[in-house]
């Protein structure tokens, strides 16, 4: 993918133009937004209920418990042709990576309209160009977050391995292998041989894989979002502890409302994940945005055991060499924000590795996060409809590390009023009816 670092340098605003800019959420979408604001020259206030500041757990947010991937590499939505054929054997493998909640099913329901909307042929192309583009900017827009917050040194530049057990597994993927060609990814076609040297302690369950030699993964998303955090005080930046209930327009900007508390800004930036589209109701903006409620496990024993992120497709989770162990991450289960954690995803992800990688040892650890995504697979990146002054910047799905850097210097662009440098109408927050059909897609 493209590194074009010219478009990562641009001029900052006149003390004139700068703004008081208020960003909702201290997850890495935030926090990137945030970090390229202040580049920018405006002047930042982060709240959100626990940032990454001494003294918090951080647990609560999507990018602590992630993947730890920056999948340069992922142009394909999750709605693919056929995918509808192969939801049932899907959830009728209690192993394998989607769960429903049969209760939350209602509430679903436009969503699914929607995600089956995406998977045509065509919409999957238009979708894979949108998420290249992108994508081509990922690392470029993180070079100097981590160069300032001396965090460079927590990238791990191994590549990134899908395994496939059979050659029809593997067969059945050609569709899948071709788009990442069309769209210009890097990735070497392995066999047996080529996977066992790359990775000896993987159990031989495999009959060959794709390895995406550009990918990268972080040793600790904990420690990068804290580092990140420090940076942004440095520049001046200011957290405020709380939960925002509510944003009331004025002739000066907006004022959100959290507890006892109220705080003005001329602009409020919305990256609170999955809890975004309450926000964006308070506004009277009706997005479709929905959780996919992800899940990992840790071994702390197993962390020198491989030496990249590791998937196998069939299971759908990530196996990752972290810093403070292995951790499995991963699988899809559709449930909303209200309901716990379920103890048959932990143990789905408990067998897999157990069955994957025997000498990984005693798990010690199970997380549970909310990722918030579209049924497109395509981020929201844009202004309110309602009033201009709310930039929206959420719904990144499984791409929330990985994309975030390029979401805040397009935040920034926005804020800016300046041309932003891609094209954001495919993006745009209302691009589904609240009953699932697409509007006008472009």
């Amino acid at each position: 993918m493209a590194y074009d670092d010219s478009l990562m340098a641009p001029e900052p605003v006149s003390p004139g133009q700068a703004r008081d800019v208020l960003v909702i959420g201290s997850g890495f979408v935030g926090l990137c937004s945030a970090l390229w604001l202040q580049r920018l020259g405006h002047r930042v206030t982060i709240v959100d209920r626990d940032p990454p500041l001494p003294g918090s757990s951080y647990r609560h947010a999507c990018s602590y418990g992630n993947a730890c991937t920056i999948a340069t590499y992922a142009v394909t939505p999750v709605a693919l042709p056929g995918i509808v054929w192969r939801v049932p054997g899907m959830l009728a493998n209690p192993f394998g990576p989607l769960a429903i909640i049969w209760r939350y099913m209602p509430h679903l329901a436009p969503w699914l309209r929607g995600f089956v909307s995406c998977s045509s042929p065509r919409e999957v192309e238009r979708i894979a160009t949108v998420l290249e583009r992108l994508l081509g900017h990922a690392e470029a827009a993180f070079a100097p977050l981590h160069a300032e917050a001396g965090t460079a040194q927590m990238l791990r530049r191994g590549g990134s391995l899908y395994l496939y057990k059979s050659e029809q597994e593997y067969r059945e993927e050609e569709d899948y292998i071709a788009l990442h060609r069309r769209h210009g990814v890097r990735f070497d076609v392995v066999d047996k041989a080529a996977i066992r040297d790359l990775e000896p302690n993987v159990a031989p369950l495999y009959h060959r894989g794709l390895y995406f030699r550009d990918a990268h993964h972080l040793s600790s998303p904990r420690d990068v979002a804290f580092a990140f955090a420090q940076s942004f005080l440095k520049r001046g930046g200011t957290f405020l502890k709380g939960e925002v209930r509510g944003l009331t327009p004025t002739s000066a900007g907006l004022l959100a409302e959290f507890g006892h508390m109220s705080h003005p800004a001329q602009t409020v930036v919305v990256a609170a994940g999955a809890w975004s589209s309450a926000l964006a109701g308070i506004m009277g903006d009706d997005i479709l945005l929905d959780t996919e409620r992800g899940y990992h496990v840790l071994f702390p024993e197993a962390g020198d055991l491989i030496s990249r992120p590791v998937c196998f497709a069939e299971q759908g989770f990530y196996m990752v060499p972290m810093a403070d162990g292995l951790r499995a991450a991963g699988t899809v289960e559709l449930g909303g924000l209200a309901l716990p954690m379920r103890e048959a995803r932990t143990e789905a992800i408990r067998a897999g590795v157990a069955r994957f990688i025997p000498k990984a040892g005693r798990a010690t650890d199970e997380w549970m996060g909310f990722r918030p995504s579209m049924p497109d697979s395509l981020p929201v990146i844009g202004p309110s409809p309602a009033d201009p002054r709310v930039i929206y910047a959420f719904g990144h799905g499984h791409l929330g590390v990985t994309l975030a850097a390029v979401t805040g210097r397009l935040v920034a662009d926005l804020v800016s009023q300046r041309q932003p440098f891609l094209d954001l109408a495919p993006l745009r927050p209302i691009r589904f009816s609240r009953w699932g059909k697409p509007l006008d897609q472009r």
